[in-house]
Protein backbone atom coordinates (compact mmCIF):
# COMPACT_ATOMS: atom_id res chain seq x y z
CA UNK A 1 0.00 0.00 0.00
CA UNK A 2 1.48 3.32 -0.66
CA UNK A 3 2.29 5.58 2.60
CA UNK A 4 -0.04 8.75 3.45
CA UNK A 5 2.48 11.08 2.46
CA UNK A 6 2.27 10.15 -1.53
CA UNK A 7 -1.39 10.21 -1.51
CA UNK A 8 -1.87 12.60 -4.05
CA UNK A 9 -4.66 15.31 -1.80
CA UNK A 10 -6.39 18.07 -4.04
CA UNK A 11 -7.71 21.33 -2.30
CA UNK A 12 -10.09 24.01 -3.78
CA UNK A 13 -13.38 25.19 -3.73
CA UNK A 14 -16.03 23.69 -6.39
CA UNK A 15 -13.38 20.92 -7.04
CA UNK A 16 -15.58 17.98 -6.77
CA UNK A 17 -18.05 19.50 -9.61
CA UNK A 18 -15.14 20.44 -11.83
CA UNK A 19 -13.71 17.12 -11.27
CA UNK A 20 -16.97 15.17 -11.26
CA UNK A 21 -17.66 16.42 -15.21
CA UNK A 22 -14.51 14.42 -16.15
CA UNK A 23 -15.89 10.96 -14.63
CA UNK A 24 -17.84 9.06 -16.97
CA UNK A 25 -19.84 5.80 -15.74
CA UNK A 26 -19.35 5.69 -12.03
CA UNK A 27 -20.77 4.39 -8.99
CA UNK A 28 -20.97 5.99 -5.77
CA UNK A 29 -20.63 5.05 -2.23
CA UNK A 30 -21.92 6.86 0.56
CA UNK A 31 -24.47 7.78 3.74
CA UNK A 32 -27.63 9.69 3.70
CA UNK A 33 -26.21 12.92 5.03
CA UNK A 34 -23.19 12.81 3.31
CA UNK A 35 -25.05 12.14 0.14
CA UNK A 36 -27.43 15.19 0.70
CA UNK A 37 -24.52 17.35 0.73
CA UNK A 38 -22.69 16.43 -2.23
CA UNK A 39 -25.44 15.15 -4.78
CA UNK A 40 -26.42 18.67 -6.21
CA UNK A 41 -22.60 19.25 -6.52
CA UNK A 42 -21.62 16.26 -9.28
CA UNK A 43 -21.89 17.19 -12.36
CA UNK A 44 -23.87 14.31 -13.39
CA UNK A 45 -25.48 11.60 -11.21
CA UNK A 46 -24.04 7.80 -10.77
CA UNK A 47 -25.20 4.89 -12.11
CA UNK A 48 -25.75 3.45 -9.04
CA UNK A 49 -25.88 4.93 -5.25
CA UNK A 50 -24.90 2.24 -2.20
CA UNK A 51 -25.54 3.55 0.77
CA UNK A 52 -23.42 2.26 4.09
CA UNK A 53 -25.33 1.45 7.19
CA UNK A 54 -22.32 -0.21 9.15
CA UNK A 55 -19.07 -1.98 8.61
CA UNK A 56 -19.55 -5.46 8.83
CA UNK A 57 -18.52 -7.44 5.75
CA UNK A 58 -21.78 -8.95 4.91
CA UNK A 59 -23.49 -5.80 4.71
CA UNK A 60 -20.41 -4.00 2.95
CA UNK A 61 -20.58 -7.10 0.23
CA UNK A 62 -24.29 -7.30 -0.46
CA UNK A 63 -24.48 -3.28 -0.87
CA UNK A 64 -21.44 -3.82 -3.58
CA UNK A 65 -22.90 -6.65 -5.57
CA UNK A 66 -26.08 -4.87 -5.83
CA UNK A 67 -24.52 -2.15 -7.33
CA UNK A 68 -24.00 -2.31 -11.77
CA UNK A 69 -21.03 -4.36 -13.24
CA UNK A 70 -20.45 -1.84 -16.39
CA UNK A 71 -18.92 1.22 -14.36
CA UNK A 72 -15.89 2.70 -15.41
CA UNK A 73 -15.10 4.45 -11.43
CA UNK A 74 -16.49 3.94 -8.05
CA UNK A 75 -16.50 7.37 -5.71
CA UNK A 76 -16.63 7.39 -1.51
CA UNK A 77 -18.37 10.57 -0.55
CA UNK A 78 -18.46 10.78 2.99
CA UNK A 79 -16.47 9.61 6.08
CA UNK A 80 -14.52 6.99 7.44
CA UNK A 81 -17.20 4.30 7.16
CA UNK A 82 -18.13 5.08 3.64
CA UNK A 83 -14.60 5.56 2.05
CA UNK A 84 -13.79 2.50 3.05
CA UNK A 85 -16.66 0.87 2.11
CA UNK A 86 -16.04 2.41 -1.41
CA UNK A 87 -12.52 0.40 -1.18
CA UNK A 88 -14.24 -2.69 -1.29
CA UNK A 89 -16.26 -1.82 -3.65
CA UNK A 90 -13.33 -0.91 -6.01
CA UNK A 91 -11.53 -4.04 -5.73
CA UNK A 92 -14.23 -6.84 -6.07
CA UNK A 93 -15.17 -4.68 -9.45
CA UNK A 94 -11.56 -3.79 -10.27
CA UNK A 95 -12.49 -0.48 -11.22
CA UNK A 96 -10.09 2.73 -10.23
CA UNK A 97 -11.19 4.59 -7.24
CA UNK A 98 -11.61 8.55 -6.16
CA UNK A 99 -12.42 9.33 -2.78
CA UNK A 100 -14.40 12.99 -1.82
CA UNK A 101 -14.19 12.95 1.67
CA UNK A 102 -17.21 15.13 3.49
CA UNK A 103 -14.99 16.01 6.79
CA UNK A 104 -11.40 15.48 7.01
CA UNK A 105 -10.89 13.60 10.74
CA UNK A 106 -10.47 10.38 9.26
CA UNK A 107 -7.48 8.17 8.41
CA UNK A 108 -9.86 6.21 5.93
CA UNK A 109 -8.45 9.13 3.49
CA UNK A 110 -4.99 8.13 2.96
CA UNK A 111 -5.23 4.36 3.92
CA UNK A 112 -5.48 2.18 1.31
CA UNK A 113 -6.61 -0.88 3.71
CA UNK A 114 -10.30 -1.76 4.84
CA UNK A 115 -10.31 -3.78 8.02
CA UNK A 116 -12.22 -7.23 7.67
CA UNK A 117 -15.48 -6.60 10.40
CA UNK A 118 -17.43 -9.38 11.72
CA UNK A 119 -20.08 -7.68 13.10
CA UNK A 120 -18.15 -5.24 15.54
CA UNK A 121 -14.65 -7.16 15.69
CA UNK A 122 -11.65 -7.01 13.54
CA UNK A 123 -10.67 -10.45 12.01
CA UNK A 124 -8.22 -9.48 9.51
CA UNK A 125 -8.00 -7.30 6.28
CA UNK A 126 -10.70 -7.35 3.82
CA UNK A 127 -9.56 -5.48 0.99
CA UNK A 128 -6.37 -3.20 0.04
CA UNK A 129 -6.25 -0.02 -3.01
CA UNK A 130 -5.36 2.96 -3.22
CA UNK A 131 -7.58 5.88 -4.49
CA UNK A 132 -6.29 7.41 -7.74
CA UNK A 133 -6.98 10.78 -6.12
CA UNK A 134 -8.62 12.49 -3.13
CA UNK A 135 -10.86 15.62 -3.30
CA UNK A 136 -11.29 17.92 -0.71
CA UNK A 137 -13.82 20.58 -1.24
CA UNK A 138 -13.52 23.37 0.89
CA UNK A 139 -17.24 23.92 0.35
CA UNK A 140 -18.52 20.34 1.19
CA UNK A 141 -16.11 20.36 4.45
CA UNK A 142 -17.06 23.54 5.85
CA UNK A 143 -20.56 22.06 5.49
CA UNK A 144 -20.07 19.55 8.69
CA UNK A 145 -20.58 20.98 11.89
CA UNK A 146 -17.19 21.80 13.37
CA UNK A 147 -16.55 19.05 15.91
CA UNK A 148 -16.84 16.39 12.73
CA UNK A 149 -13.54 17.52 11.49
CA UNK A 150 -11.95 18.71 14.49
CA UNK A 151 -11.85 15.36 15.53
CA UNK A 152 -9.22 14.41 13.13
CA UNK A 153 -7.05 16.60 15.26
CA UNK A 154 -8.18 14.11 18.32
CA UNK A 155 -7.07 11.44 16.48
CA UNK A 156 -3.55 12.42 16.38
CA UNK A 157 -3.20 14.05 19.51
CA UNK A 158 -4.52 10.59 21.50
CA UNK A 159 -0.74 9.44 20.63
CA UNK A 160 -0.52 10.83 24.04
CA UNK A 161 -1.70 7.75 25.60
CA UNK A 162 1.18 5.96 24.55
CA UNK A 163 3.46 8.24 25.65
CA UNK A 164 2.05 8.45 28.93
CA UNK A 165 2.20 4.42 28.99
CA UNK A 166 5.86 4.35 28.60
CA UNK A 167 6.86 7.15 30.70
CA UNK A 168 4.59 5.37 33.78
CA UNK A 169 5.90 1.68 33.07
CA UNK A 170 9.62 3.51 32.99
CA UNK A 171 8.95 5.05 36.19
CA UNK A 172 8.13 1.62 37.63
CA UNK A 173 11.16 -0.17 36.27
CA UNK A 174 8.82 -2.07 34.00
CA UNK A 175 10.42 -1.07 30.91
CA UNK A 176 13.24 1.22 29.61
CA UNK A 177 13.43 4.24 30.60
CA UNK A 178 11.92 6.75 28.27
CA UNK A 179 14.05 7.86 24.76
CA UNK A 180 13.96 11.72 24.00
CA UNK A 181 15.20 10.82 20.83
CA UNK A 182 11.74 8.75 20.45
CA UNK A 183 9.27 10.39 22.72
CA UNK A 184 10.66 14.05 21.69
CA UNK A 185 9.33 14.47 17.82
CA UNK A 186 6.15 13.02 18.65
CA UNK A 187 5.56 15.96 21.07
CA UNK A 188 6.89 18.61 19.07
CA UNK A 189 4.58 17.38 16.45
CA UNK A 190 1.72 17.76 18.98
CA UNK A 191 2.80 21.31 19.86
CA UNK A 192 2.79 21.90 16.12
CA UNK A 193 -0.66 21.52 15.97
CA UNK A 194 -1.92 23.04 18.99
CA UNK A 195 -0.01 26.58 18.51
CA UNK A 196 -1.00 26.27 14.56
CA UNK A 197 -4.45 25.41 14.45
CA UNK A 198 -6.22 28.30 16.70
CA UNK A 199 -4.81 31.22 14.36
CA UNK A 200 -6.50 29.62 10.83
CA UNK A 201 -10.14 29.82 12.67
CA UNK A 202 -12.61 32.58 11.37
CA UNK A 203 -13.38 35.76 13.67
CA UNK A 204 -16.36 33.50 14.61
CA UNK A 205 -14.84 30.58 14.92
CA UNK A 206 -15.29 28.67 12.30
CA UNK A 207 -13.08 26.75 9.17
CA UNK A 208 -11.30 28.65 7.21
CA UNK A 209 -9.77 27.24 3.96
CA UNK A 210 -6.52 27.11 5.83
CA UNK A 211 -8.26 25.57 8.96
CA UNK A 212 -8.86 22.71 6.53
CA UNK A 213 -5.26 22.18 4.89
CA UNK A 214 -4.16 22.17 8.42
CA UNK A 215 -6.39 19.55 9.63
CA UNK A 216 -5.88 17.34 6.37
CA UNK A 217 -1.86 17.51 6.71
CA UNK A 218 -1.95 16.93 10.25
CA UNK A 219 -3.95 13.54 9.78
CA UNK A 220 -1.82 12.82 6.73
CA UNK A 221 1.31 13.62 8.06
CA UNK A 222 0.48 11.35 11.54
CA UNK A 223 1.60 8.25 10.11
CA UNK A 224 4.81 8.89 9.41
CA UNK A 225 5.58 10.76 12.81
CA UNK A 226 3.47 8.91 15.65
CA UNK A 227 4.83 6.93 18.07
CA UNK A 228 4.81 2.74 17.58
CA UNK A 229 6.52 1.20 19.92
CA UNK A 230 5.84 -1.97 22.02
CA UNK A 231 6.56 0.03 25.04
CA UNK A 232 3.89 2.48 24.39
CA UNK A 233 0.41 0.83 23.86
CA UNK A 234 -2.26 2.01 21.91
CA UNK A 235 -4.66 1.93 24.47
CA UNK A 236 -7.12 4.97 22.62
CA UNK A 237 -7.92 3.44 19.67
CA UNK A 238 -8.69 0.48 21.59
CA UNK A 239 -10.78 2.15 24.25
CA UNK A 240 -12.72 3.72 21.35
CA UNK A 241 -13.44 0.17 19.44
CA UNK A 242 -13.98 -1.20 23.09
CA UNK A 243 -16.54 1.32 24.02
CA UNK A 244 -18.59 0.79 20.90
CA UNK A 245 -18.57 -2.77 21.22
CA UNK A 246 -19.60 -2.88 24.91
CA UNK A 247 -22.90 -0.51 23.67
CA UNK A 248 -22.87 -1.60 19.74
CA UNK A 249 -23.37 1.86 19.19
CA UNK A 250 -20.88 4.38 17.20
CA UNK A 251 -19.48 7.56 18.21
CA UNK A 252 -17.10 10.22 16.49
CA UNK A 253 -14.00 8.15 15.87
CA UNK A 254 -11.52 10.96 17.11
CA UNK A 255 -13.45 11.89 19.90
CA UNK A 256 -13.52 8.64 21.62
CA UNK A 257 -9.90 8.22 20.50
CA UNK A 258 -9.57 11.45 22.73
CA UNK A 259 -11.19 10.41 25.79
CA UNK A 260 -9.33 7.13 25.81
CA UNK A 261 -6.17 9.04 26.06
CA UNK A 262 -7.26 11.79 28.81
CA UNK A 263 -8.24 8.65 31.06
CA UNK A 264 -5.09 7.07 30.14
CA UNK A 265 -3.35 9.43 31.38
CA UNK A 266 -5.28 10.42 34.46
CA UNK A 267 -4.50 6.78 35.15
CA UNK A 268 -1.07 6.67 35.03
CA UNK A 269 -0.94 10.14 35.99
CA UNK A 270 1.51 11.95 33.18
CA UNK A 271 -0.14 15.14 33.35
CA UNK A 272 -3.81 15.20 31.81
CA UNK A 273 -4.43 18.61 32.01
CA UNK A 274 -1.57 18.95 29.15
CA UNK A 275 -3.61 16.86 26.93
CA UNK A 276 -6.94 18.15 27.83
CA UNK A 277 -5.58 21.72 27.21
CA UNK A 278 -4.21 20.60 23.65
CA UNK A 279 -7.84 18.94 22.83
CA UNK A 280 -9.50 22.44 24.12
CA UNK A 281 -7.26 24.89 21.87
CA UNK A 282 -8.19 22.92 19.07
CA UNK A 283 -11.57 22.63 19.58
CA UNK A 284 -11.80 18.65 20.15
CA UNK A 285 -14.60 17.28 22.00
CA UNK A 286 -14.03 14.69 24.24
CA UNK A 287 -15.72 15.06 27.18
CA UNK A 288 -18.29 12.06 28.29
CA UNK A 289 -20.92 14.83 28.47
CA UNK A 290 -20.36 16.63 25.03
CA UNK A 291 -20.11 12.89 23.23
CA UNK A 292 -23.31 11.70 25.13
CA UNK A 293 -21.86 8.99 26.83
CA UNK A 294 -23.66 7.31 29.68
CA UNK A 295 -21.88 6.44 33.11
CA UNK A 296 -22.75 2.74 32.76
CA UNK A 297 -21.54 3.07 28.72
CA UNK A 298 -18.40 4.34 29.75
CA UNK A 299 -18.44 1.36 32.40
CA UNK A 300 -18.45 -1.17 30.00
CA UNK A 301 -15.92 -0.02 27.24
CA UNK A 302 -13.52 -0.02 30.14
CA UNK A 303 -14.48 -3.15 31.16
CA UNK A 304 -14.74 -4.60 27.28
CA UNK A 305 -10.84 -3.08 26.90
CA UNK A 306 -9.13 -5.58 28.47
CA UNK A 307 -10.44 -8.42 26.41
CA UNK A 308 -10.14 -5.83 23.77
CA UNK A 309 -6.05 -5.50 24.50
CA UNK A 310 -5.38 -8.84 25.01
CA UNK A 311 -6.47 -9.88 21.07
CA UNK A 312 -4.37 -7.59 20.25
CA UNK A 313 -0.93 -8.98 21.03
CA UNK A 314 1.56 -6.95 22.98
CA UNK A 315 -0.56 -4.47 23.84
CA UNK A 316 -1.69 -6.68 26.67
CA UNK A 317 1.11 -5.22 28.19
CA UNK A 318 -0.97 -1.77 28.73
CA UNK A 319 -1.91 -0.50 32.42
CA UNK A 320 -5.72 -0.98 30.76
CA UNK A 321 -5.31 -4.33 30.86
CA UNK A 322 -2.80 -5.08 33.89
CA UNK A 323 -4.70 -2.41 36.26
CA UNK A 324 -8.42 -1.95 34.46
CA UNK A 325 -10.13 1.01 35.49
CA UNK A 326 -12.72 -1.00 36.89
CA UNK A 327 -14.71 -0.92 40.50
CA UNK A 328 -13.46 1.74 43.09
CA UNK A 329 -11.58 2.87 40.18
CA UNK A 330 -13.78 3.37 37.85
CA UNK A 331 -15.63 5.28 39.99
CA UNK A 332 -12.68 7.44 41.00
CA UNK A 333 -12.65 7.88 37.12
CA UNK A 334 -16.00 9.08 36.25
CA UNK A 335 -16.13 11.79 38.93
CA UNK A 336 -12.99 12.89 38.12
CA UNK A 337 -14.08 13.07 34.55
CA UNK A 338 -17.29 15.50 35.42
CA UNK A 339 -15.05 17.72 37.06
CA UNK A 340 -12.82 19.11 33.84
Amino acid sequence: MKPAREYDIRFGDGIVTRDSSTWGRYVAISTPSAWKVAEPLLDHPPAGVGMNKWLDRSHLIEVSDSLPDDAELVVGIGAGRALDHAKLVATRKGLPLVQVPTVVSTGAIIHGFVADWDGRLIVGTLAEIDSQYVLVDYGIIKQAPLRLNTAGLGDVLCGYAGISEWRYSAARGITDPVEPAVIDPVLAHFEEIVQGFPPTLEADGSLSDESVRLIMKAVQDRDDRMLRDERAPNADHSFCFAIEMANDKYWIHGEACALGAVVVAWHTDQSPDTLIGWLDQCRVQFRPSQMEISKEEMRGGLEEIVNWMQRGGNRSNSIMVKEPVVGARFEECWDWLQTI
